[in-house]
């Protein structure tokens, strides 16, 4: 059975052009590999000034070369290529090697924070073992195994969502019972997924209560 973990280091490679704009965080898109010695990351950045961001760039030695993919209002989309001794330094290729699937990870000038999927125990002992061989902090926030939850049926998603709580809120959205006014009733819904409105009131809190927790309320502590 699978393992999600939640995990905080205190460094990585790339965070050096972040101590010039300390309230700018960035979110993992993508990660590439064209060969071993050549890795691209790509990420969204919010929250700061995105000149000197750039500007900074030239001055971090981890950057070989960068590329504004995606110019929005508030966030700038960037593929930034790691230079190739950089690499011995970064956790993506033990991730990579473990087989670990990453499903969020946010890094400040501070810190890196990362939701991921483990294959197993071993896997997140090697990755423990990878952050401590880096003189990097390594900090379990939180682990549990992706397996059925007994009260609602079904498995835990990445946002900790069972299937059915997703599936009513997906019905929920869709049917407009989300919109200012109420575009449906609760009683609607329930008949027509086939549970009473007592179940799908609590599929709907349920699912709602675990969407914030691991979105917006991760957010706020990066």
């Amino acid at each position: 059975m699978a393992l999600i973990g939640r995990v905080e280091t205190d460094s990585q490679p790339g965070q050096g052009a972040l101590q010039t704009v300390p309230e700018m965080v960035l979110r993992l898109e993508d990660i590439r590999s064209d060969h071993d010695s050549e890795w691209r990351v790509i990420f969204w950045a919010s929250g700061d000034d995105f000149e000197a961001y750039e500007a900074a760039f030239a001055d971090d030695p981890d950057v070989a070369d960068y590329e504004l993919l995606t110019e929005l209002p508030n966030r700038r989309l960037y593929r930034v290529t790691l230079a190739e001794e950089t690499n011995q330094r970064a956790l993506h290729p033990i991730v990579v090697e473990q087989d670990i699937t990453i499903l969020d990870l946010t890094m400040t000038a501070e810190k890196l924070r990362l939701l991921a999927r483990f294959p197993s125990r071993e896997a997140l002992a090697a990755f423990r073992d990878a952050c401590h061989e880096r003189d990097m902090e390594f900090h379990l926030e939180q682990l549990y195994d992706e397996e059925s939850v007994t009260n609602d049926g079904g498995v835990e998603s990445q946002y900790g969502v069972t299937e059915p709580q997703r599936d009513a809120l997906l019905r929920a959205l869709e049917a407009g019972y989300f919109d200012v006014p109420r575009g449906t009733k609760m009683a609607a819904i329930a008949d027509e997924m086939g549970v009473s409105t007592t179940a799908l009131s609590r599929r709907l809190r349920r699912g709602q209560r675990n969407l914030l927790r691991n979105t917006l309320a991760q957010q706020t502590n990066t």
